[in-house]
């Protein structure tokens, strides 16, 4: 029997991302979000998911969502923290202080070691850096330092959506992490050669 797939969900915002996962079997146990109209739109979504409204910032919200997460064995995380300071659609400001956020996800995704990560976030990330232990590093340099010890991480990661089926030019930089004790890698499937449009 294949193990469910039980996710919490990180910057979950409205939960779009979300929104055909229960048809694959996986179940989003829990969720975190800032704004409170927001997390109000998820629950209307999604009633049998645990909403966390608050910073993950804080001491308090950070427990909250790590115990509750291990006392309903989550095995996966998915985390897409806001782009609004690397992305040309933003500000583009390398000092946005919205772009350290990955950094407490990491210091979550630690404490809980769940099988599966996905980290997902515009192609801007790659070319981000943040400070990190007195040091200026590219945001995927401090994602693979501190959790490259763990997991197995995907060997492409900045998607062409078009690639995919999907009618539209955008790219993801997308992280897909596998804890290593599971011996496997989780890539992408290889590309698709059609292009669909979006009357298609």
């Amino acid at each position: 029997m294949v193990e469910k797939i039980k996710v919490i969900s990180l910057f979950s915002s409205g939960g779009l991302a979300e929104a055909y996962l229960k048809n694959l079997n996986v179940e989003i146990i829990a969720a975190n979000e800032i704004k409170e109209e927001r997390a109000k739109f998820y629950s209307y979504l999604y009633p049998s998911t645990k909403m966390i409204v608050g910073d993950i910032t804080s001491n308090k919200i950070s427990k909250e969502i790590i115990n509750y997460s291990k006392s309903k064995n989550v095995n996966c995380i998915i985390a897409t923290p806001p782009c609004q300071g690397m992305s040309i659609a933003g500000n583009l400001n390398p000092l946005d202080k919205r772009n350290r956020l990955i950094t407490y996800a990491i210091e979550i995704i630690k404490k809980i070691r769940p099988k599966f990560i996905m980290l997902e976030n515009v192609p801007l990330q790659l070319t981000t850096k943040i400070k990190y232990k007195g040091k200026i590093i590219f945001i995927p340099e401090f994602i693979k330092a501190e959790l490259n010890t763990m997991y197995n991480f995907n060997d492409v990661d900045l998607i062409k959506t078009m690639d995919y089926g999907i009618p539209q030019m955008r790219k993801r930089n997308i992280f897909l992490l596998v804890r290593k004790d599971m011996n496997f890698l989780w890539n992408f499937p290889k590309p698709t050669k059609k292009i669909i449009n979006l009357r298609q």
